[in-house]
Parts: structure tokens; C-alpha cells; sequence
């Protein structure tokens, strides 16, 4: 088979689509024959040495979907055939195997495509928003960059569970989509002073819960725009900048600052199964969607990073092999 790999750290030059060995089925895991993979900013952060994976060469990705080829011992609730998205490493690739605890049947109106760059983006979704943000009803929701693969389902979860969502972007068409999801407010915060715009939509008040990835400058305004009790999820620092919080801004409002990570949590410590039994009904309903920027084959791999890194993607990039 195929695979995207990289043998060494580095920039795009060291992506290759290159023959691999083809995995088998081993107990607790499930082999996939893949007809699509998501592209995520942890394989830009992976490709360049800062991000965990398995040792050197290895291949890249961190979801995908496709066809149930073979089921090793101890797995229940998967079968042959069965068409599933999975979330777990070495995606990008004709096969991957996947430990049974991270694959995921999903409903046969599911674009099998699309499927491919839903796991990492819903989950995070949700768990950011109900596992860790603990979001009610009838909150504002702060989200930061909301035209990102994450900020565009966030979007339309926290609307679907009844926030009012303010969501920030860069540029108008950015905002436009973030406003076709059900912002109920756009912000382009290279226009506009976030952090004096929230004071003034909220009348100094806040809001309940923000989702932070840019980090920096961003992430210590963010921690201002907090209302009293109120929550900050951060899960990433796409600007790659240090954040200086002064503690005076977390304490003195009873704020609470949470870090997130899907990371390498082993299964249990978060609840997978649970929160995909509730996303595919808004998936079904129609009250959310992934927003699709690119399809792309996976032998262009290299332009797909290069496309992420600029920031300019509005959604997910995906590979087929």
C-alpha cells in the first residue's frame, strides 16, 4: 500500500506518498481500507517535530474513514463491511488499523468523503463546548476563529444547544461564513479590538465561555472577556507567540482558564462513544455539517500543508488516496 510518510523532520519537502507496510489486525484494533483522510494542524506541528507520534519513518494523519477490512480479538460492535470514520494516527494512507475504541459507524446518509475529516473536529467540538466548557443554554459563546475546522461545527453545536454565539475572523468572507453557520455576531479582529467590542456587546458583563486556540496577545485579551464565573477553554496555539496571564485577570472574577487536548487521552478518559451517539443526530437532522475547504489526493499532500499553514482554509482539508 500507500502511505503519506515522513522519515525525518522538517518542512513540506520531507512529505512523501510512498510505499509502506500494510497493517494487519492485531487484538483491540480494526483494519480500514480509507477513502478519506482530514488534514489538521497537528500533522503541520507532527511534520516539523512538535507534535507526539510514533517513532521515525512513520506515516502521517489523525483521522480518516472508509470500509471495514478485517476486525482483530476483543473488538465488539464493528464488522466487515461496515462503513466507519476513525480517529487515531497514520490515517493518511490506503489502510490504516485503529484501535476499536476510536471507530465510529456512521449513518448511511453521510457523505463517505466527508466523513474522513469529521472525527477530530467534532469531538474537540463537542468535548470543548460540554465536557470541558460545561456550556448551558442561553450563554455567550466567544468562539476565536471561527472559520477554523473546529471553530466552523462549534459554531453550529453551541447554536444547536441554544448559545449566543460571537465568533471572530480575519477577513469578510470568513465572517460571512461564520455568520451563514448562526453566529449571532461576527467580529474581524484585524479590523476591530475584540476585547473592546465584547465589553460593548455585553455591557461590560462577558461572556460565559470562550474557545481559544490562537494563543499569545489573543489568548491573554481572551482572558479579559470573561464574565465573572465564566470559563476559557484554550486547545492551541496556532500563533506559536507566549501568552503572559496576569493572575490579578483570573482571580479577581472568579474566572476559570482550562486547558484541552484530544491528544493521546487513553479510552475512557474521554467519552467518544457517548459524544458521537449525540453528534450524529444533529449531523442527521441537519443541524450541523462539516464545511469542506479542499479535496485533494494525498500525493499532493505537501500543497494541502501548505494551504493549511497560510490560514487561509475556511474548514476542513481532506485526502483521498
Amino acid at each position: 500500500m500507500k502511505a503519506v510518510r515522513i522519515n525525518e523532520f522538517g518542512g513540506v519537502d520531507v512529505l512523501k506518498w510512498e510505499d509502506a507496510a500494510e497493517p494487519k489486525a492485531r487484538p483491540d484494533y480494526v483494519v480500514i481500507k480509507v477513502e478519506s483522510a482530514g488534514v489538521n494542524y497537528a500533522d503541520i506541528m507532527r511534520r516539523a517535530g512538535g507534535y507526539p507520534g510514533p517513532d521515525l519513518p512513520s506515516s502521517l494523519g489523525l483521522e480518516a474513514a472508509g470500509t471495514v477490512v478485517e476486525v482483530g480479538e476483543n473488538v465488539s460492535g464493528i464488522t466487515v463491511g461496515q462503513r466507519v470514520m476513525a480517529m487515531g494516527p497514520q490515517g493518511q494512507a490506503e489502510f490504516v488499523a485503529v484501535n476499536g475504541n476510536f471507530v465510529f459507524p456512521y449513518p448511511e446518509t453521510l457523505d463517505p468523503i466527508h466523513a474522513g475529516g469529521m472525527p477530530i473536529v467534532f469531538l474537540t467540538s463537542y468535548h470543548l463546548l460540554k465536557t470541558r466548557g460545561q456550556m448551558q443554554a442561553g450563554d455567550t459563546v466567544l468562539i476565536q476563529a471561527g472559520a477554523s475546522g473546529v471553530g466552523t461545527v462549534a459554531i453550529q453545536m453551541a447554536k444547536a444547544w441554544g448559545a449566543k454565539v460571537i465568533a471572530t475572523a480575519s477577513t469578510q468572507e470568513k465572517l460571512d461564513l461564520a455568520t451563514s453557520l448562526g453566529a449571532d455576531s461576527v467580529i474581524n479582529y484585524t479590523e476591530t479590538d475584540f476585547e473592546t467590542e465584547i465589553q460593548e456587546q455585553t455591557g461590560g458583563k462577558g461572556v460565559e465561555l470562550i474557545l481559544e486556540c490562537v494563543g499569545g496577545p489573543v489568548l491573554e485579551k481572551s482572558v479579559r472577556c470573561i464574565a465573572a464565573y465564566g470559563r476559557l477553554i484554550t486547545y492551541g496555539n496556532a500563533s506559536g507567540a507566549v501568552a503572559n496571564l496576569a493572575a490579578a485577570d483570573i482571580f479577581g472574577a472568579n474566572r476559570t482558564v482550562i486547558g484541552f487536548s484530544m491528544g493521546r487521552s487513553p479510552a475512557g478518559t474521554l467519552d467518544h462513544k457517548s459524544a458521537m451517539a449525540e453528534i450524529f443526530p444533529l449531523i442527521s437532522s441537519g443541524k450541523t455539517r462539516l464545511v469542506v475547504d479542499k479535496v485533494m489526493p494525498m500525493s499532493q499532500v505537501a500543497e494541502a500543508h501548505r494551504h493549511l499553514a497560510a490560514r487561509g482554509t475556511k474548514g476542513k482539508v481532506i485526502l483521498t488516496p
